[in-house]
């Protein structure tokens, strides 16, 4: 009995291990995600927030009433609309309104006879009414604060976004959250590694063999692994298998099926710049934004060094393209620290007679057109159908 126990722990042990480090891996990507997806939401909401009030300033500058009382000089009149506007006025040198002491502006010229006479100032105050509009959406336990570009971070992982030159949002879990998501997933483990050492322990007693064949499969699996380990997105033999099944059902449903491949631009030079842990990090924070902007039901994958494959099911060449420049521009725009890069496209859509090889291959050779042309740009294969043979 006490062999058979041996036998059941150690594997138990060795199983239980493996999966509380996935788990907690996992722990840490999810709230990587999270607070990634509320500092972008955030940064978004903002943005849409103060073109609404450029719009609303775009519409005083223009109306016939502002415009009357500038003429008349009505200087009572320009004050009660820059106060019923939260706004400012600048007209010949003098200014209407309430100026907000922490505020994001945006302006709108005034003209008068073809010739500037002042602004129409917008201000977004940097408020709780405001970050309560930006938390909207968060997910659960994720806080946001404003912060100073150099000053302190609150404590937690976390994620920035710049909202103007002056204030970043900062999204963040709280220490005691993170610890308690990761002290959860220990104690599922442990639960599910006691009661898998009492099944195995009567198991053992009749199915010892069978067992050790069993184990000796799963290491065989888990050597096949499906994973990139750096970067944690389905690695290139993972990519085959699925952009095999999704060709296969764009023929069985008649649907169409457009791949993605992007190449960071001189990434060799972040490797000598930085050093090749730096270039890591911007693998991973490429491969978070690549994540986070992929529907569901796409496929994101690594495809080696630098470059990665999105698979989009049902996806004609119009939509390709506009994802692979929303690609390109998000990571373009995204810094990692002193590092910035960006990135080539190449866009392929699915011929009724292409198999993996032949879609990923014209996706390769519209890449190398836009590493041709300048890098930092989206090419698109063009190719017809070959004629059926008699």
């Amino acid at each position: 009995m006490l062999t058979l126990t041996a036998i059941a722990i150690f594997p138990i042990a060795c199983v239980s291990y493996v999966i509380v480090r996935d788990e907690v891996r996992n722990v840490t990507r999810n709230i990587d995600f999270e607070v990634h997806d509320a500092a972008q939401s955030a940064q978004a909401g903002f943005t849409r927030m103060l073109d609404r009030r450029q719009v609303r300033a775009v519409a005083v500058a223009s109306s016939p009433r502002l415009q009357a009382a500038i003429r008349d000089h009505d200087t009572k009149t320009l004050e009660r609309i820059a106060r019923r506007g939260d706004l400012l006025l600048q007209v010949d040198g003098r200014t209407y309104g309430r100026r907000l002491s922490d505020a994001a502006t945006t302006r709108v010229q005034l003209v008068r006879q073809g010739a500037g006479i002042g602004w129409v100032v917008a201000q977004l105050p940097f408020d709780r009414a405001t970050m309560r509009r930006l938390s909207a959406g968060a997910a659960e336990g994720v806080r946001l604060v404003y912060v100073h570009p150099g000053g302190s971070q609150p404590a937690g992982r976390g994620s920035t976004a710049r909202l103007t030159r002056q204030v970043d949002v900062r999204a963040y879990l709280p220490s005691a959250i993170e610890a308690h998501r990761k002290n959860a997933a220990y104690l599922r483990v442990a639960g599910a590694g006691l009661l898998a050492l009492v099944a195995l322990m009567l198991l053992t007693l009749v199915l010892t063999r069978p067992l050790l064949r069993a184990f000796r499969w799963t290491e065989e699996q888990a050597s096949e692994a499906r994973i990139d380990a750096l970067t944690g997105l389905a690695n290139r033999r993972a990519l085959e298998e699925i952009l095999a099944a999704e060709i296969s059902r764009a023929h069985r449903f008649a649907h169409q099926l457009a791949v993605v491949l992007l190449d960071l631009d001189r990434f060799k030079e972040i490797n000598d710049s930085f050093g090749h842990a730096a270039g890591d990090v911007m693998l991973r924070a490429v491969s978070r934004l690549l994540t986070s902007l992929a529907r569901q039901g796409d496929t994101v994958a690594r495809w080696g060094g630098e470059e990665f494959v999105v698979v989009l099911p049902e996806t004609d060449l119009a939509g390709a393209q506009r994802f692979a420049e929303r690609l390109r521009r998000t990571i373009e725009a995204h810094a990692v620290g002193d590092m910035k890069t960006s990135a080539s496209c190449g866009v392929a859509t699915m011929l009724p007679e292409d198999n993996v090889e032949e879609l990923l291959g014209a996706a390769d050779q519209a890449l190398y057109q836009a590493k041709s042309n300048g890098r930092n740009r989206t090419e698109s294969a063009v190719r017809e159908s070959r004629p059926a043979v008699a």
